[in-house]
């Protein structure tokens, strides 16, 4: 074991080794090294660092003949973030993969997202995130969890695939970076016990032709994405008023359908999801409602211009209109008339939280996603700018940014974040977080 550690940290510190796959016998190396700077922008237009970090990934693949591979992504990651110093190792995934002639099989922790849409995935409920990474990749949001993936193919145009997560791994949404009462606190996750009748199940049938591929597919489990829900209140009288919010996984199901297609050089990509989450015989105001989700998007190249456009659609079935919930002072407690109120109240205000983190504080909603971008200079010079409007809500995001590529493997990528979002939207949660600009360089070896 410690000749393996000091190999890999051999290979990370001199990239060169990493062409000769023979440092460590049998296993191809690759990888890269970062380093970023995130600047937020506070009230009065103050400027505030938010992030600021070196990172290398450290990628190692295998292979045993015909019949095994394996891989591995690790992580190592230090600096400073929402004001808080830290060190990590990651290992973001694990995996290995056994080929039996037509059925594949890979077990460990993965990350194998479902869906084919540009900008949204619905019918992706396998796969958790972290909403509040700083990266301006958008794959670095997704996250590893441990999971077990058959595939068949018995002919070449239909592959059929059965996945089982048996341990819950959460999303992230940092509540703690998000404006909140004073007496409120956000408690650390509730983990469903291992049972297995209760593990997350998914099921996928790709089918694949000359020009056009789909799938059809089904999930029954725990959604990636916890809801909140208020902890034990106090009992009274009360001296000083305190209110944990704990963030708790809740089950659905999910039907859904993607396709791809080319139509008269236009890629066009769709996918539909029909989600059902689990209430219990007394309704839950935490969960949220059923909901059909749909995304259609288009992608067209034009010599060294590129355009992607989506649109996202939702339909909140069984809609109740809620107002947005009123201030609320502790000091009223005090009055013995409200207690029988306080849990009533005390719902009605997060289960409105989950309404907007959910994007159901409305009956339909509509958002557009426009994604320009151009090379320049031979090829070395790529400018991007990502807008997004939400015609129910209003909120709107402005993400440009340019990326130089210097040399093979290096390039510096620099841009800036604009989320706007009126009051209770998600939006106006995230934009002292986000908003600013930044900065990253980064070596692939």
């Amino acid at each position: 074991m410690k000749i393996l550690v000091t190999l890999i940290i051999i290979t990370a510190c001199f990239p060169d080794l990493s062409a000769q796959e023979s440092v460590i016998p049998g296993v191809a190396v690759s990888g890269y090294t970062r380093a970023a700077g995130y600047i937020g922008i506070i009230d009065h237009n103050e400027p505030s660092l938010k992030s600021l970090y070196s990172e290398t990934s450290l990628k190692l693949r295998a292979k045993t003949g015909n019949r095994g591979s394996a891989f591995t992504d690790i992580r190592f990651r230090t600096g400073s973030e929402f004001g808080t110093d830290f060190s990590a190792i990651d290992v973001r995934e694990a995996w290995l993969d056994i080929y039996l002639g037509k059925f594949d099989l890979r077990v460990g922790k993965q990350i194998s997202p479902w869906g084919r849409a540009d900008g949204w995935n619905p019918t992706d409920n396998l796969t958790p995130a972290d909403y509040f990474v700083r990266s301006p990749d958008y794959d670095d949001m997704r996250l590893g969890n441990f999971r077990i993936r058959g595939q068949y193919n018995p002919l070449n145009w239909i592959k059929l695939e059965i996945d089982i997560v048996p341990w819950y791994r959460p999303s992230v949404y940092r509540f703690d970076l998000v404006e909140m009462p004073s007496f409120v606190t956000i408690g650390s996750t509730v983990k469903p016990e291992f049972n297995l009748s209760k593990v997350s199940a998914g099921a996928k049938m790709d089918l694949v032709f000359s020009g056009f591929e789909g799938s059809l597919s089904w999930f029954n489990g725990y959604d990636p994405l916890p809801v909140l829900k208020p902890g034990a209140l106090p009992a009274p009288p009360f001296s000083d008023f305190k209110l944990e919010l704990l963030p708790t996984p809740f089950r659905q199901q999910t039907i859904g359908a993607d396709f791809a297609t080319v139509l008269l050089n236009t890629g066009i990509r769709g996918e539909f999801a029909y989600k059902i989450p689990e209430q219990s015989d007394s309704i839950d105001p935490m969960i949220p409602n059923t909901e059909i989700q749909w995304v259609i998007s288009v992608d067209r190249e034009l010599g060294s211009f590129r355009i992607i456009a989506g649109y996202m659609g939702k339909r909140v079935m069984d809609f109740k209109p809620a107002d947005p919930p009123a201030s609320f002072d502790p000091a009223m407690i005090s009055n013995p008339e409200v207690w029988p109120l306080l849990g009533p109240m005390m719902a009605s205000q997060v289960g409105y939280y989950n309404r907007i983190l959910y994007d159901q504080t409305h009956p339909w909603n509509h958002t557009l996603l426009f994604r320009p971008s151009v090379t320049l200079i031979n090829e070395t010079l790529e400018i991007e700018v990502s807008t997004l409007y939400n015609f129910t809500t209003t909120e709107y995001l402005l993400y440009p940014k340019a990326t130089l590529h210097i040399t093979d493997g290096l390039q510096a990528t620099a841009g800036y974040q604009y989320y706007h979002g009126g009051d209770y939207t998600r939006f106006s949660w995230i934009k002292k977080v986000f908003n600013g600009p930044f900065i990253e360089f980064r070596l692939t070896f």
